[in-house]
C-alpha cells in the first residue's frame, strides 16, 4: 500500500464521528493485516448490530472522498485520505475474537 499524506488541515473534516471511527478501524485493520475488513469484522469493533449500516457508512465515505470500490473484487476497499489516529488514546488493537480468527 502506497503512503498517503495526511493532510492535518483537512483531514477528517466533514466526517461524522461514526464515519470517522470507521475510517479509523479500516486503516488500522489494513495496516495491521494488509487485508481489507469484513462488513461483519467491522460491525463487531464497531459494535454495530447491522451489516446495513457499515454499508452506510462506507457509502459516505466513499461520496467524500475517503475510499474507492474496487471493482469486480470483494472486499476491496481503497484508502484515498487518511484520518489523523487519535494519539491521546491508545492504538486501536483487534478484539481478541477478530485477532484469532484472523490468525495473529
Amino acid at each position: 500500500m502506497a503512503d498517503l499524506a495526511l493532510d492535518p488541515a483537512s483531514a477528517g473534516i466533514g466526517l461524522t464521528p461514526n464515519q470517522a471511527d470507521c475510517m479509523r478501524v479500516i486503516q488500522e485493520l489494513m495496516d495491521q493485516s494488509g487485508v481489507c475488513p469484513s462488513y461483519q469484522e467491522l460491525a463487531d469493533e464497531l459494535d454495530l448490530r447491522s451489516k446495513g449500516a457499515i454499508h452506510r457508512l462506507i457509502t459516505r465515505l466513499i461520496e467524500r472522498g475517503y475510499l474507492r470500490r474496487q471493482p469486480h473484487h470483494s472486499r476491496a476497499l481503497e484508502i484515498l485520505r487518511r484520518v489523523p489516529l487519535n494519539f491521546d488514546e491508545p492504538a486501536f488493537v483487534l478484539s481478541a475474537d477478530l485477532a484469532e480468527r484472523r490468525g495473529q
